[in-house]
């Protein structure tokens, strides 16, 4: 049986690029099952698909603005996985 595999990886705050650490989950089919950010400051923006972290500084509407500016249309994508 395989396990679920643990990985730190650095990715940049969705809003101003400032570098994190994040531990990452992954399951045997490379599947995100959860994350943390390992570096002081930072937060974790939740998505199924790919790990996302932003500073705690930035107010949520900045936050909402970057996710559409890098993903647009993923919020309609995910409004039509629910239904």
């Amino acid at each position: 049986m395989a396990e679920n595999r643990k990985v730190v990886e650095p990715h940049g705050c969705i809003v101003c690029g400032r570098v994190y650490e994040i531990l990452v989950v992954y399951t045997p089919a490379g599947e995100l099952l959860d994350c943390t950010p390992l570096t002081p400051g930072g937060r974790v923006i939740p998505d199924a698909r790919r790990p996302l972290v932003a500073c705690d500084r930035h107010p949520e509407s900045q936050v909402q603005a970057a996710l559409e500016h890098h993903y647009p249309g993923a919020a309609q994508d995910e409004d039509e996985e629910k239904d």
